[in-house]
């Protein structure tokens, strides 16, 4: 590893955020990563989130736990606009930022006329799909990912003055973790992606669209399939399958009849912690929640 790069590993031990999530996501664990990371186990041999959105957990690990570096990550979604825009960051960081400042100056000239034709286009190149799937992410309402049935992105415009869409440092400098430490991007399905490549003491954090306390909720549409209870029970079955092959499990959800159900085997060790939502229109409801931290280790 380069001496710079280590610098960085350096300046995390004491507190310094130099990464963050470069998107905001929909239960995304920006602010319950320091309470999640207790019970990360302390000793793992790699590292699997393949439910990845923003990544906050990764991030997290990757600034704090600077002794461990060298653990190879395996990040993975199936939503194909997001892991592109992981590859762009890592492989070509610079032409990423030169169109997400163009993208910035035209936001500021005229945002609504700006969103919307951005919105609707359809180009399909790599580097401007990233930087369209940044801006509209900065500049949606509530930072919400969502699509239709036809896997067009819906969300208007949200409102914002003058909101940072290139974020030049801390791209570059999530450019480096990807580039510099073993982290392999993969687009894919979560039992795919597990059932391949994991092996016993292996760590995986899993996060997947929670099952709605709310049944009219529509926050599980991040792609076009959507994430219902069919799903729910399909992880539910990967994670009894992975726990027998000797991975370390942790999984957020919410606290449900149906989550507590499906994971009764591990009930002792089934926690509960308050969580902080970042999308919801009003305000004072984003607080006050309680959701599951499930583990099969102590």
């Amino acid at each position: 590893m380069h001496n710079e790069f280590s610098n960085l590993y350096k300046s995390s031990s004491i507190g310094i955020n130099k990464f963050h999530p470069f998107v905001k996501w929909a239960g995304g664990k920006t602010r319950l990563t320091s309470v999640i990371e207790r019970h990360v186990p302390k000793n793992f041999s790699n590292y699997f989130e393949p439910f990845l959105g923003g990544g906050a957990l990764f991030f997290h690990l990757k600034n704090t736990r600077y002794e461990m570096k060298d653990f190879t990550s395996y990040l993975s979604d199936n939503n194909p606009e997001l892991i592109n825009a992981y590859n762009i960051i890592k492989n070509k960081p610079q032409k990423l930022i030169a169109l997400l400042r163009e993208f910035e100056k035209n936001y500021y000239n005229n945002p609504r006329e700006f969103y919307y034709e951005l919105r609707n286009n359809k180009l399909s190149d790599k580097i401007f799909l990233a930087a369209r799937f940044i801006t509209l992410n900065k500049t949606c309402y509530n930072g919400l990912y969502r699509v239709n049935k036809n896997g067009l992105f819906n969300v208007p415009l949200g409102n914002y003055i003058k909101p940072k869409i290139c974020d030049e440092e801390n791209l570059l400098n999530i450019n480096g973790i990807l580039k510099n430490t073993k982290t392999i991007i993969r687009l894919g399905d979560f039992e795919n992606i597990l059932v391949k490549n994991t092996k016993s003491n292996d760590f995986i954090y899993l996060d997947p669209p929670y099952d709605p306390i709310d049944r009219t909720s529509n926050f599980t549409s991040y792609t076009n399939t959507g994430f219902n209870i069919e799903q729910q029970k399909r992880l539910s079955d990967l994670f009894h399958i992975l726990d027998c092959k000797g991975c370390k499990l942790l999984l957020s959800n919410s606290d449900t009849e149906t989550i507590r159900e499906l994971y009764k085997d591990f009930s002792n060790n089934i926690l509960k912690i308050e969580s902080i939502r970042s999308i919801n229109s009003k305000p004072e409801k984003r607080s006050g929640h309680v959701e599951l931290l499930i583990k099969n280790y102590k």
